[in-house]
């Protein structure tokens, strides 16, 4: 069907029995001292049946003409739909109405530590906006919504349930952050781990050890360190076979029978000097005393193990590497004259240097116990990243279910961060090169092809 035919700067031609239409411009000839008439593109031919045609490429000239022109942040948008994508069906199934809310919060946090005020701008910026578009981040907004989506917690917990498949679970027994507000019940004059008393609010996780991901959290009141509180985890989640991970200085006969009495199962390190561990049999000296050995982190650890008084597991591990390397420094401050240091409390210490006894009433393998009770450290830096991520905010939170709220956005930003450094850098051995900061910086960096493509890191999306 024809268009209307353009007139201003044209000129129609008869060529070959057809009729064309050209763009026509005029140019000064200094030479002929006047103007002379330049031919430009063809616009298009005309027929009698259908009036003007334009013709093709004019077609796309003029569709593809760009009136204005905005650079947004692409290369993380691009590595969540290769990556991330099916955090998209799993928001989507939890929460119909708010999935592409709490998705675009999420993007904040994770790639600039963003306080929530100024989450508009960063999303504004980026490709993702485009992607999910009806998207409201204004400050006056987000309070409101942070407190409605905190008001769900069964949904949160149901979509905490998508990654409980793996039956190794632990519960780390809960770290302290900082609160500032005066308004809510969480916050409680507690000793921090900087040892002062603060106003603190209580976090506790479950971490699932094969797929390296925290799959749970609770927020507790900060001065409270109650056992039923784990019990409490376990309900919520649905997690049966849970082992808490107990810091050593949580033991107690006291403390043990009460964990014991909510029927949980635990690991826990104890002091070289708690009356439990035996050295008589270290004290034998000779592998031959032990009952087995493994292979942790490219170090080999012997170990044996024994039943206590209680009928818990007492399993007793010796890092020869480690050994020596305590012997080595005791020695050297022997050398030194440091006080309380003897050749006496060495032959009486040598027994221990490169143990570490832990108290479990699991029944697991030694190994397993052991592994377990490593990935503590993993945790703990799970925790500290966490940490980076949310406290500016969460600090100043002045209501609970605002505070629920942030820490749902900021758990699916740390999901993101684990996927990022498991799936893209160790699982490629590049974990020793980026840091998945060190990736989140170069996606958004505008040198982003030179980084990546020359480091042929993007050959694995």
């Amino acid at each position: 069907m024809g268009t209307e035919i353009p007139k201003k700067g044209t000129e129609l031609r008869f060529l070959n029995g057809h009729y064309y239409l050209y763009e026509v411009t005029s140019k000064w000839n200094p030479e002929k001292k006047r103007s002379q008439k330049v031919t430009g593109k063809l616009l298009g031919k005309i027929t009698e049946k259908d009036g003007f045609i334009e013709s093709e490429k004019a077609r796309l000239r003029r569709q593809n003409s760009i009136s204005s022109l905005t650079v947004k942040e692409y290369g993380f948008s691009f590595l969540y739909e290769q990556l991330l994508g099916d955090y998209t069906t799993l928001l989507k199934k939890h929460f119909e109405e708010d999935w592409q809310t709490i998705l675009a919060l999420a993007y904040g946090p994770l790639l600039y530590c963003s306080p929530l005020k100024n989450m508009s701008f960063h999303y504004f910026n980026s490709y993702l906006s485009e992607l999910y578009s009806e998207v409201t981040l204004s400050p006056n907004s987000l309070s409101g919504f942070l407190r409605a989506l905190g008001i769900r917690r069964e949904s949160i917990v149901r979509f905490f349930r998508e990654f409980n498949y793996a039956n190794d679970c632990i519960i780390f027994d809960g770290t302290d952050m900082n609160s500032k507000s005066s308004l809510m019940y969480l916050p409680k004059e507690g000793k921090s781990k900087r040892g002062i008393y603060e106003s603190l609010i209580d976090l506790m996780f479950v971490f699932s050890i094969e797929q390296r991901l925290p799959i749970y959290y609770r927020i507790n009141q900060g001065n409270i360190k109650d056992v039923k509180a784990f019990r409490l985890c376990l309900e919520e989640c649905k997690i049966a076979d849970a082992v808490i991970i107990l810091d050593k200085g949580f033991y107690s006969k006291e403390n043990i029978k009460q964990v014991k009495d909510e029927q949980l199962k635990f690991i826990i390190p104890l002091r070289r000097t708690s009356s439990l561990i035996d050295y008589t049999i270290r004290r034998k000296g000779g592998k031959e005393v032990f009952d087995g050995y493994f292979k942790f982190e490219g170090r080999y650890i012997c170990y044996y193990s024994y039943k206590t008084e209680g009928n818990d597991m007492l399993h007793l591990y010796l890092d020869e590497k480690l050994r020596v390397e305590e012997g080595k420094d005791f020695l050297e401050r022997i050398e030194n004259g440091s006080k309380g240091y003897t050749m006496e409390q060495f032959n009486k210490k040598n027994p221990q240097f490169g143990t570490i006894a832990l108290l479990t009433n699991a029944v697991k393998a030694p190994q397993k116990i052991y592994v377990d009770y490593k990935s503590r450290g993993e945790v703990e830096q799970m925790i500290d990243t966490l940490k980076d991520v949310v406290e500016a905010d969460m600090s100043y939170m002045q209501n609970e279910f605002a505070l629920e709220g942030w820490m749902f956005i900021n758990y699916i930003a740390l999901h993101w961060y684990y996927r990022i450094y498991q799936q893209l850098l160790a699982k490629h051995e590049l974990n020793g090169k980026f840091s998945p900061k060190d990736f989140i910086s170069f996606l958004t960096s505008t040198h982003f092809k030179r980084h990546f493509y020359n480091n042929h890191t993007m050959r694995y999306l």
